[in-house]
């Protein structure tokens, strides 16, 4: 009897795990989300040269102070992307005091890459219902919510992306307010606000 049930039960996840297509029938899920906040057009200044550090592409910045990464997992952070070319990986770069303008603005929920997880973030729930089996996807626990500016100057073509974001789940909060990017900054960037 417990074998039965063991079996039925490996056969519904099994099955949950198959991708179907064609369906006709969708879930909302409601999450929280934040009003654009630096819409294009803006600027974004860096106000003191920020360095880049060997192997990486990235300068963060965490309470208004540069960091190596980010230091406290639950707090809003901040970083400038760049597109380092590979044989410059090796050395120390740095970006220079400059206006950027904001070209495009979006907004990502992102896996935490260097974090080993041994449990899936997203589950596929099988549902019988009449004829046919239907697949509800949870998305749980929380992400990296990642507000995404594309900036752009003619002197440093190389930053590509200004990103601030927050380590939360999505269920519980937006992306970072333009009050909470200004303090995970500080002094070291000021942004204008077109309107």
């Amino acid at each position: 009897m417990k074998l039965r049930k063991i079996s039925r039960a490996i056969g519904a996840m099994a099955l949950a795990a198959i991708p179907l297509t064609g369906f006709g029938f969708s879930a909302a899920v409601s999450f929280h989300t934040s009003t654009t906040q630096v819409p294009a057009g803006s600027t974004v200044t860096i106000n003191e040269t920020l360095a880049v550090a060997p192997g990486k592409a990235k300068t963060y910045m965490q309470r208004g102070m540069v960091v190596d990464r980010i230091a406290h997992t639950y707090e809003p952070y901040c970083y400038f992307a760049l597109k380092r070319p590979r044989s410059e990986m090796g050395n120390a770069g740095a970006i220079q005091a400059e206006a950027f303008k904001v070209e495009k603005e979006y907004r990502r929920m992102e896996q935490m890459a260097q974090t080993p997880r041994t449990l899936a973030s997203s589950i596929s729930i099988g549902i019988s219902m009449g004829g046919g089996t239907w697949l509800a996807r949870n998305e749980g626990g929380p992400q990296n919510l990642n507000y995404y500016m594309d900036i752009s100057s003619a002197t440093q073509p190389t930053v590509s992306h200004f990103v601030c974001g927050v380590f939360s789940d999505p269920r519980e909060r937006g992306i970072p307010s333009l009050d909470e990017i200004r303090k995970a900054v500080g002094a070291l960037v000021t942004i204008e606000v077109v309107q």
